[in-house]
């Protein structure tokens, strides 16, 4: 006898079958793939920092750590700034408590939240547009995009941002589809609404998307005026709410600060550290990082052409393919056009702004050289692949009328697979891409040891230590003013040297042009800099920059220049260059 299968048994069968899809393509290999960013690099050193701290007072309660705090910190911690995308840190010294301390700790965070964000692209399709197969459409086209599978394999903290943000809408939308029922809806919503801008203070503008949403709300409400006034009530308290996360980690960032600076010998070391003597809080921290964005020279900020501002469309066209964006751009119409009809609901609507606001407010936003990354696009990626959901349904849905419902839903599983295929050779890529600096690593450790300087300190540190990595810009300055972007010093070189640093490990370089960067071929933002006949690195391997993207599919023209590999470089072959007078051949 056979037994029917219930749709919603069916329903729960693809949604878990997505997941492990979304999961496999996040944690396929993820021990190996390492880091590339120093962004990552410093993370990753917090996330040390706080494994540090938390592994020496345990030894201190169980009778050892009797060397000291600052002795400790120096041996084993990482870096000072805990500030920085606070909670996406401690999420990271969380899971350390799981996995342990390693260079795909974070890493693993973002495959795990890109994995939720994947469940809750199901749960807002199937409640915002009151089909499953919108949501699961959804989930799977998010599953298998390659812009979000790149990034969740990132120790970033935007995909990790990005679920979060998602997380709270669906709360928030469980509360407006029934408040009387979910009414706790809405203060968790807003919890995590503040607790966003403590992992990615770039999304500043989310928490005020969703107070105008409530203040909307109230505005609505209907008569008596009491009600009302209870509806304003309500938001007053969504707004402290939501701006608690923030209020808590600037107390505990200047309480630690308090406490730090209370121990001459922590204060001392702290100046000697950061050149400073002092810590910044998360609010100083936040602030300070969109003063030197909004502050950036012109050269850095050049005016942009008319089609530059077309940038993320065409990069998504380009990584996620021009059919997912053309989907998408006819169910944002489809919804609009039944919005201007009179189906205006606010979760609609908020689904829309998920997905406009950022690409909008990214394009008109001048960051170095053009435009902000691609990452910050991942909160925009689950409204994209919803709308392209819809654009499916209701194409088949209408093409499929004479057929039955579960015709029309095996329909829309076959299309929404067909269009996920598509997606296969660039996932490959994405897979394979993977960090050279541990190769670098082996390699200088089976020969005069991993001392190096470097471009990517924080990256370095990771894999050597903090005693074992220090970068050439800023420790190696000629002067003060400088920072090491056009001179360096050849007597902290020689000191280096003798202190048994024994390499330079450099990407395709920044914006500096230094004797080191001139001497090993300048970079790819200054190419006129580089040494006629520049030193030749002893080891070189492929090593994705940019971001992220090989060559096969980077698809990007700001990328295309940017030579993919680290190089290293013997140390006694720059000195002795640079003690021969080869600087004057350089102009």
């Amino acid at each position: 006898m056979k037994i029917p299968v219930s749709a919603s048994r069916l329903e729960g069968f693809a949604l878990a079958g997505t997941l492990v899809v979304a999961a496999m393509l996040r944690g396929w290999g993820v021990t190996e793939h390492g880091l590339l960013s120093e962004d990552e690099g410093l993370y990753s050193e917090g996330v040390k920092t706080y494994s540090a701290v938390f592994a020496y007072l345990w030894a201190y309660l169980t009778g050892g750590g009797q060397e000291g705090l600052v002795a400790y910190f120096t041996q084993h911690g990482g870096t000072q700034v805990l500030s920085d995308k606070p909670t996406f840190v401690v999420l990271g010294f969380l899971a350390s408590l799981v996995l342990g301390v390693h260079d795909y700790t974070l890493i693993a965070v973002s495959a795990l939240f890109g994995v939720l964000t994947v469940f809750c692209v199901y749960q807002v399709g199937k409640l915002v547009f009151g089909r499953a197969e919108v949501g699961l459409a959804g989930a799977l086209l998010l599953a298998v995009s390659p812009l979000h599978i790149a990034y969740s394999r990132t120790a970033y903290a935007d995909v990790t941002a990005a679920a979060v943000a998602w997380l709270a809408a669906w709360i928030y939308l469980l509360y407006w589809t029934d408040p009387h029922r979910h009414r706790r809806c809405l203060m968790g919503s807003a919890l995590l609404v503040g607790l966003v801008f403590t992992i990615h203070p770039s999304l500043l503008w989310l928490p005020l998307l969703f107070l105008l949403l409530e203040l909307w709300r109230s505005w609505q409400a209907p008569e008596p005026s009491s009600a009302r006034l209870q509806q304003f009530k309500t938001a007053f308290t969504f707004t402290w709410l939501a701006a608690l996360p923030t209020v808590l980690w600037e107390v505990a960032t200047r309480l630690l600060r308090l406490v730090v600076f209370s121990q001459e010998s922590w204060a001392s070391e702290i100046a000697r550290e950061s050149g400073a003597g002092q810590l910044t809080t998360f609010l100083e921290s936040a602030i300070l990082v969109g003063f030197r964005t909004l502050s950036m020279p012109a050269l850095s900020r050049p005016e942009l052409p008319p089609t530059e501002y077309g940038y993320y469309l065409n990069l998504l066209m380009a990584h996620d393919g021009v059919l997912l964006v053309v989907l998408s751009v006819i169910g944002l119409m489809l919804t609009g056009f039944r919005w201007m009809g009179g189906v205006r609901t606010v979760p609609v609507l908020l689904i829309g702004l998920l997905l406009l606001i950022p690409m909008a407010l990214n394009s008109f936003l001048y960051y170095y050289p053009k435009h902000p990354g691609p990452r910050l696009l991942l909160v925009a990626m689950p409204a994209l692949v919803l709308f392209a959901a819809i654009a499916i349904v209701e194409f088949l849905q209408r093409g499929l009328r004479p057929f039955p419902s579960s015709a029309k839903t095996v329909g829309v599983a076959v299309v929404t697979v067909v269009i996920a295929g598509f997606q296969g050779p660039s996932v490959r890529e994405v897979l394979a891409i993977q960090s050279a600096y541990p190769q670098a690593v082996s390699y200088m450790a089976a020969r005069e040891g991993t001392k190096h300087i470097t471009d990517h300190m924080f990256v370095a540190r990771v894999y050597v230590g903090r005693q074992n990595a220090i970068d050439h810009y800023v420790s190696l300055r000629a002067s003060d003013s400088d920072r090491g972007y056009r001179h360096i010093s050849l007597s902290k070189l020689r000191e280096l040297y003798n202190a048994d640093y024994r390499y330079f490990v450099r990407g395709p370089g920044l914006l500096y042009e230094n004797e080191l960067v001139r001497l090993t071929g300048g970079s790819y933002l200054l190419p006129g800099i580089a040494c006629p006949q520049p030193v030749p690195p002893v080891f070189e391997a492929f090593h994705p920059q940019g971001e992220y993207w090989p060559p096969e599919i980077r698809h990007s023209e700001r990328d295309a220049h940017i030579p993919h590999n680290l190089r290293v470089y013997l140390l006694k072959d720059l000195i002795d260059r640079l003690e021969s007078g080869a600087m004057a051949d350089c102009g």
